[in-house]
C-alpha cells in the first residue's frame, strides 16, 4: 500500500532517495496476479464439487460483486489519489478506529497467507529437491523476501511475469479447450451428458449455489492490490483508472470461459476436491505432460501469491504505522524506496506460519487459517461502506465523483447487500464456513479490544 493517509507517497523516503516506481504496465499486471491465483486452478474444484454445473452462475456473480468492489476502489482512489491505500479510504469515510481495524485485519489474513503459499510452494519443489521440507520453505521465503527488498521496480518486474505466466496458462487452456469442444482434438465431450447428466444442472440444490460464493469471491480476492500498488506508480489516479476499467473485466471473462469450458468438457462427478480441474480437463483430453505443466503453473501461482503477499503486508504495515496504529519503527525506508523492517516483519511470520503448519497442523494452524478466511469480505464490506459513505459526502459538497458506478449509484447498495449475504451464507452453509465466521468475529472482536487499548494509552500520555 501507499504510504500514508496524510503524506504523499514519498513522504517516508529519505529525501535523498528516489525510489523506483511501478510502470502503468506492472499496475495492470499485479492487479490480474492478485486476483488469478493458485485457487483458480486448484480451488475450482471444491466451488465445482458443491454447486455442480450451476457453480457458473456462482462465478458469474461472484465475480460481479468483486467488478463492483474494484469499482468502488476506482471512484475513491480518482478522487483522492494522494490519500493511500485502501485502508486510508475506509478511513476517510467511515474513521481512524474502523481503518484500524480494517488495516490489521487484512495484515493478519495476507501474513497467514504468506505461511499457507510457502507450504504450497514447498509440496511443489520438494519431490526435487534432497533437502528437508523446513529448508525448502525457509529458502523459498528468503528467496522472495530478497526479490521485495531488492526494490519496488525489483516486486513490480517479477509480478508482471508471473502474471503474465499465470493469464498465458488460460489463454492455452481456453484454446486448447476450444479445439476439444471443437472436436479438433480427437475427443469427443458429450456436453449434454456433462452438463445435465449427472443430477442436473443444480445437483444439490439451489442453496449450494449460494454456499459456494464466499469460497468463490475469497478465491477471487486481490483486486484491492491494484490500489496499493497505483500509490507506487508516477500516475496513480490513472493506474487505477485504467485497471478498474479493463483489467477486471477481462479476469471475470478469464475465470467464466475457463470454468465453463471445464464443465463442458469435463463431468462435474469426475472433478475431485483439491485436485486441479485444468488437469483433469486437459488428462481428458489426453495432453501429453499435463500434470509436469500444472504442477509448474501452480508453483508459479504460488510463488507470486508470495510476492504480492510480502509487497502487501509491508506497505499496509508502513501505512499503519504512518497513522499511528502500528509501531513507528515499521514507517522506515530504504534509500530505494522499499519499507525493509515491514519487509521482514511479513517474512517472520510467513516462516512462523509454516513452522506452525507442520508442528500443529490440526490446531495452530487450522486455527490461523479458519480465523483469517472472512477477513477479505469483512474489509471488502467496509470498502463499500466506505464509499456509500464518501459518495454521499461529495454529493452534500456538491462535485461529482470522478469514476461514478457506471451512472447507477444504487449498485454499491445492492453490492453491501449480497457481502453481507456472503458472510451470513457461510454462517449457515457448512460446519467449517460456520466455524470461520465465529473465529473471524472473535478475532475481529480482539482488534476492536486492542484498539481501544492503544487508545486509551495514547490519552494517559
Amino acid at each position: 500500500m501507499s504510504i500514508s493517509t496524510a503524506a504523499s507517497p514519498a513522504s517516508s523516503v529519505p529525501d535523498d532517495a528516489a525510489p523506483a516506481q511501478l510502470h502503468k504496465r506492472h499496475v495492470a499486471m499485479i492487479s490480474i496476479g492478485g486476483v488469478i491465483g493458485a485457487s483458480l486452478f486448484v480451488g475450482s474444484s471444491t466451488a465445482i464439487a458443491t454447486a455442480g454445473p450451476g457453480v457458473f452462475l456462482s462465478y458469474l456473480l461472484a465475480g460481479l460483486i468483486i467488478l463492483c468492489v474494484t469499482r468502488m476502489l476506482g471512484e475513491m482512489t480518482v478522487a483522492d489519489p494522494d490519500a493511500g491505500s485502501f485502508v486510508a479510504h475506509i478511513r476517510r469515510g467511515i474513521g481512524p478506529r474502523t481503518a484500524f481495524v480494517g488495516g490489521w485485519t487484512y495484515w493478519v489474513m495476507w501474513a497467514t497467507i504468506l505461511g499457507i503459499e510457502a507450504i504450497a510452494a514447498a509440496s511443489f519443489l520438494a519431490p526435487f529437491l534432497p533437502l528437508p521440507f523446513l529448508a525448502i520453505e525457509c529458502a523459498i521465503i528468503a528467496v522472495m523476501t530478497g526479490i521485495n527488498l531488492f526494490s519496488v521496480r525489483g516486486y513490480g518486474e517479477f509480478e508482471y511475469w508471473f502474471s503474465m505466466t499465470k493469464i498465458m496458462t488460460i489463454v492455452i487452456f481456453i484454446a486448447t479447450g476450444g479445439c476439444a469442444l471443437l472436436g479438433f482434438t480427437g475427443y469427443r465431450p458429450d456436453i449434454p451428458s456433462n452438463l445435465l447428466g449427472h443430477g442436473g444442472l443444480f445437483p444439490h440444490g439451489g442453496f449450494a449455489l449460494m454456499a459456494s460464493i464466499p469460497a468463490i469471491m475469497l478465491s477471487m480476492a486481490g483486486a484491492e492490490i491494484t490500489t496499493i500498488a497505483a500509490m507506487e506508480s508516477s500516475h496513480p489516479a490513472e493506474s487505477v483508472g485504467q485497471a478498474t476499467r479493463s483489467v477486471v473485466l477481462k479476469i471475470l471473462v478469464f475465470y467464466l470461459v475457463s470454468i465453463g469450458l471445464i464443465l463442458c468438457l469435463t463431468p462435474w462427478a469426475a472433478v475431485s476436491p483439491g485436485r486441479s480441474p485444468f488437469l483433469t480437463t486437459l488428462q481428458r483430453i489426453d495432453i501429453p505432460f499435463a500434470s509436469l505443466l500444472m504442477t509448474g503453473v501452480m508453483l508459479v501461482a504460488t510463488l507470486s501469491a508470495l510476492n504480492s503477499g510480502l509487497y502487501v503486508t509491508s506497505r499496509i504495515l508502513c501505512e499503519l504505522a504512518d497513522s499511528g496504529d502500528a509501531p513507528r519503527l515499521f514507517l522506515s525506508r530504504s534509500a530505494n524506496g522499499t519499507p525493509r523492517r515491514a519487509i521482514l516483519a511479513g517474512s517472520i511470520i510467513a516462516i512462523l506460519v509454516a513452522i506452525a503448519g507442520m508442528l500443529s497442523p490440526d490446531l495452530v494452524f487450522a486455527f490461523l487459517v479458519s480465523a483469517t478466511g472472512t477477513f477479505v469480505l469483512f474489509d471488502y464490506v467496509l470498502i463499500a461502506v466506505a464509499q456509500i459513505r464518501l459518495r454521499r459526502q461529495a454529493i452534500a459538497d456538491g462535485t461529482r465523483p470522478a469514476l461514478p458506478m457506471w451512472g447507477f449509484p444504487w449498485i454499491s447498495y445492492v453490492t453491501l447487500a449480497l457481502l453481507v449475504g456472503a458472510l451470513l451464507t457461510m454462517l449457515v452453509a457448512t460446519t467449517h464456513t460456520r466455524l470461520e465466521i465465529i473465529l473471524g468475529s472473535l478475532t475481529v472482536g480482539f482488534l476492536i479490544l486492542v484498539e481501544k487499548g492503544t487508545l486509551a494509552m495514547r490519552g494517559t500520555r
